[in-house]
């Protein structure tokens, strides 16, 4: 398989796209996710708080009815970005993921957007 087909295929794009994403520290050692998501035609703007990027992200879909599970994770360093590996899992079904960034968080998310849009796909939103 190709590089290119391997990202099409496990960084899939869909309905749920992120646009901006911040993250602040928070009471006793949590973090402030702020991000704001689009789901097909609808631009939304979201916060969670929890332990880390990942959980606020896992919460935020939760919360806008895409919810993800991660039941396993992999990271790596590719070419000096960060390449991420989910295997994903919504209601029984299962998908692996993989997501790209600068930083292990950025990889994360991309990942786990990728999950959901794998997993949901039309039916996001």
């Amino acid at each position: 398989m190709t590089w290119q087909r391997f990202t099409d295929e496990y960084a899939a794009g869909g309905a749920i796209r992120l646009g901006s994403w911040s993250v602040a520290p928070a009471r006793q050692d949590l973090v402030e996710c702020r991000a704001t998501i689009a789901i097909a035609d609808r631009i939304m703007s979201c916060s969670a708080v929890a332990a880390g990027p990942l959980g606020a992200m896992t919460s935020i879909l939760y919360d806008l009815g895409a919810p993800v599970q991660i039941l396993r994770l992999h990271q790596r360093e590719v070419d000096g970005a960060i390449a991420t590996f989910l295997l994903c899992e919504n209601n029984g079904r299962q998908a692996w993921a993989f997501g790209e960034g600068s930083t292990g968080d950025e990889a994360n998310i991309a990942a786990l957007i990728s999950g959901a849009n794998r997993l949901l796909g039309p039916a996001a939103g």
